[in-house]
């Protein structure tokens, strides 16, 4: 059970730290992320997080465990490796201001929460939880994610003279050493 537990902390984590990088994107361009657009892109993200993840543990229990261990390593490996040399989460953020007007709308909330919950997506098949724990998996990825967006747009602003670092291979990192616990 904490192993599981763990595993859910792990993976929405990785997967905050691009909303984080979005949310400095957008910090950094100085444009305001209104409350209620990061309720839009941390709900579109954790409820596409659950969807996979229920699709995960569905095909798990329809294939023998150790064939489940390796596929969720391998595709939780390459999505690791990808992320660790990816840089478009920036270019994710400013296309989603599409009218330019340093407000990103509701409308334009749900573009970047689509754009992040690709990886939600397969980061979910891959590593399909046990489905008792989907309520906790959403709470924290709803939580986590909403904070990420929030400190990353903080952190942004306060910056924005000084860096414009590109954080997202922190979630290939996470990814990688959850592809790895898979095969404990």
């Amino acid at each position: 059970m904490i192993s599981s537990l763990f595993e859910i902390f792990v993976l929405v984590t990785a997967l905050s730290v691009d909303a984080f990088a979005a949310g400095f994107a957008y910090g950094v361009s100085r444009i305001k992320v209104p409350f209620v657009s990061v309720l839009i892109v941390t709900g579109v993200s954790s409820l596409t997080l659950i969807f996979s993840l229920l699709v995960g543990s569905v095909v798990s229990s329809l294939i023998p465990e150790r064939l489940t261990q390796q596929f969720s390593f391998l595709l939780l490996f390459v999505l690791g490796l990808v992320k660790l040399f990816d840089r478009s989460k920036h270019n994710e953020a400013e296309e989603a201001n599409k009218n330019k007007d340093d407000l990103v709308s509701p409308m334009e909330a749900l573009t970047l929460g689509i754009a992040l919950s690709i990886d939600s997506l397969a980061v979910g098949i891959g590593a399909g939880t046990p489905t008792s724990f989907l309520s906790q998996a959403f709470f924290t990825s709803f939580l986590i994610g909403a904070l990420a967006v929030m400190a990353g747009c903080r952190l942004g602003r306060l910056i924005s003279s000084h860096c414009r670092s590109n954080l997202c291979w922190i979630s290939g990192c996470l990814l990688l050493l959850l592809a790895f616990m898979k095969l404990m």
